[in-house]
């Protein structure tokens, strides 16, 4: 505290209204324990009751929100909170979204705030949507930004080009807009979510796994012939062939093998379980789905190097035809079982087959052009784009969803021409992914 003469003070004198509110002496008046220095001299300062005063410039402050400074410091702290919704367009055009958010106008500096309340399985990142901020008025005649006389229960208001539904307000802001001669409507329920009402009556099933893929006509369990070499058998000096039939449940993506080995017929080998797919060292590990096996390629059951050769039944044997085309490999010769698998093999084939393709006989519009064709491998459509200004890149859709059921996968391969409605089409090239798809087809043991 300053310590000032009795003229430089004189302007805090208090005044009559000060004195009615506060009284003669509103603090005790206390002595300093520290002593003053003037002109070398050191002694005790003395105190004027007028210090213990607010200063008239203080007080005039507050004299328009109240008469008391602790009621004018609530009031200028006060926050007037009122419950929306806004709805927005969902991604389906039958279904639109509902919001719930908190509106709060402060009325020391009226700023708004908005944010939007957590609510489980929205979808939305909830949160604060904007701060303490002066919002422009929709129609700004007479008044520029929006003003708490704008807000009222049932009522829309426009934030930021948004539009909200005031629902509901607190007791302090009903008892605050009646008190200044807003008349304050019934409160409103909020509206449910229709997507959140739509989630919860939808069946619940089972989550899928990351990779899981839709296939038609897929039958519940695959059943296959496959062989091994075994060469540390007891019963023979040399390297037994051995057969057995192998059943793969599309459900769980188990495996099961029963042999069928001559004088070994019915044994059970390996019980339904999953198996470890050979990853190297630094990948992630994981097992086999059934999907990774079929005619033709070599499975690791738990080490033993196995060559699934053939269908074991005919429903097995058309869902493999229809997915892959003819892939009977009961043909086989010894050398393949010498061997062993290859280096590389495609486990995994690709979804959807890319290649680059023109317009045979092409009218004059479409001279030129090159497209982009998509074979689905699993729901055998074909979807067709122009290609844009850069190589294999995608432009205009020309074809959308086409039937392509009956083709096989060996059809789509470069070189060959197909025909969608009137339109043929040549295969030029195959992209990168593709291509390496289809060199291992064409290896020695898949021709």
């Amino acid at each position: 505290m300053s310590f000032r003469s009795f003229e430089d003070s004189a302007q805090d004198v208090p005044t009559e209204d000060i004195l009615e509110h506060f009284g003669s002496d509103p603090t005790p008046v206390r002595r300093r324990q520290q002593l003053k220095y003037k002109n070398g001299e050191c002694f005790v300062p003395v105190e004027t009751i007028v210090d213990n005063y607010p200063k008239q410039r203080s007080f005039h402050h507050y004299c328009n929100a109240g008469p008391l400074l602790h009621e004018a410091e609530a009031a200028n702290s006060a926050v007037l909170s009122f419950d929306a919704y806004a709805e927005e367009d969902g991604l389906d055009e039958e279904i639109h979204r509902i919001r719930i958010f908190k509106i709060n106008y402060h009325l020391n500096d009226d700023t708004i705030t908005v944010n939007e309340p957590f609510v489980d399985n929205t979808g939305y990142l909830h949160g604060r949507i904007f701060r303490r901020q002066k919002v422009p008025a929709h129609n700004r005649i007479g008044k520029p930004y929006v003003h708490w006389s704008d807000l009222n229960v049932g009522t829309d208001i426009n934030l930021f080009q948004t539009i909200y539904r005031i629902t509901s307000c607190d007791t302090f802001t009903r008892s605050f807009l009646e008190e200044h001669g807003t008349k304050v409507n019934e409160d409103e329920e909020l509206p449910e979510d229709p997507w959140l009402v739509r989630r919860r009556g939808a069946p619940r099933t089972a989550p899928k796994l990351p990779d899981q893929r839709e296939f038609i006509n897929r039958p519940p369990m695959l059943v296959y012939r496959c062989c091994w070499l075994d060469h540390m058998n007891d019963f023979h000096g040399c390297r037994m062939k051995r057969i057995f039939k192998m059943y793969v449940y599309c459900s769980d993506h188990t495996v099961a093998l029963i042999e069928e080995t001559k004088e070994f017929e019915g044994q059970l080998f390996l019980k339904r379980i999953a198996l470890p797919f050979p990853v190297q060292p630094d990948m992630v590990k994981r097992d086999y789905r059934w999907w990774d096996i079929r005619p033709g390629v070599w499975v690791d059951v738990f080490c033993r190097p196995m060559f699934v050769f053939e269908c074991a039944n005919d429903e097995t044997k058309s869902f493999t035809r229809q997915q892959f085309g003819e892939t009977d490999f009961a043909n086989y010769s010894s050398q393949i079982l010498e061997e062993g698998p290859p280096t590389t093999q495609f486990f995994n084939s690709p979804s959807i087959l890319k290649f680059r393709c023109t317009m045979v006989d092409a009218p004059s519009v479409l001279y030129g052009l090159h497209f982009l064709l998509y074979y689905d491998v699993n729901r055998r459509i074909v979807n067709i784009n122009e290609e844009g200004r850069k190589t294999w890149t995608d432009g205009r859709v020309f074809l959308k969803d086409v039937d392509a059921s009956t083709f096989s996968e060996n059809q789509f391969a470069p070189g060959r021409i197909l025909q969608f409605f009137k339109w043929r089409f040549n295969l030029v090239q195959s992209s990168g992914e593709t291509g390496k798809y289809l060199r291992w087809k064409q290896t020695p043991i898949h021709k």
